[in-house]
């Protein structure tokens, strides 16, 4: 008398069928994903054709949820800046500030020393906090009445030090770009600091 017995064997799997499967996940992913910001971005360009700046659909969502504008990425050009020159004897100003990064005195963008400088200069900005001066005038009238004023002793702790000695720290603001032809000056200066910046 002979017996059969049915033995249950594993349902047949390809060798692709785990990488097909992730693939088809990831795709799927990156297309949404990518889907949604493409929307994003079209609905945060200028009035169109298709899509106009007061329309009540989509677009008021998409500008709260994703605001892809300039001001995500960066901040205001015509916000408050920090500056710091130094005032020569014969009245010349200097600013000692080691920018543009892709000068020639950078190596064209491949010395770190200009992005050194930011902390730096925030650490002199800390320790004035009380010793602001307002000024309302040009740079040369604003660094002319600070020098008369007692310096405020700060003492460089920076690795890399770039401003040693006499130095003149400013608040200041750029000129709005509307206005640029109507003035003479690029930045009006609103706050100077007569700093004497002691390195080690």
């Amino acid at each position: 008398m002979t017996s059969t017995s049915t033995e249950l064997r594993p349902e047949p799997t390809g060798p692709g069928t785990g990488s097909i499967r992730q693939l088809v996940l990831f795709a799927t992913a990156s297309l949404l994903v990518f889907g949604y910001l493409a929307l994003s971005l079209f609905y945060t360009l200028p009035t169109n054709a298709l899509s106009s700046r007061h329309s009540k659909g989509v677009r008021p969502v998409l500008n709260i949820l994703t605001p892809e504008n300039w001001a995500f990425f960066t901040r205001n050009p015509e916000g408050e800046q920090i500056g710091i020159y130094s005032y020569g004897a014969d009245g010349s100003v200097h600013n000692l500030l080691n920018t543009p990064q892709g000068s020639p005195a950078n190596l064209f963008g491949l010395s770190r020393t200009q992005r050194a400088q930011g902390p730096e200069i925030g650490f002199f900005s800390a320790n004035a906090t009380q010793h602001w001066s307002d000024c309302a005038g040009y740079l040369d009238d604003c660094l002319r009445d600070a020098k008369a004023k007692p310096a405020l002793k700060v003492k460089n702790t920076s690795p890399v030090p770039t401003v040693c000695g006499e130095a003149y720290l400013t608040r200041e603001k750029t000129v709005p770009w509307s206005f640029r032809n109507q003035v003479s000056y690029d930045r009006r200066v609103e706050h100077v600091a007569h700093l004497d910046i002691r390195c080690r």
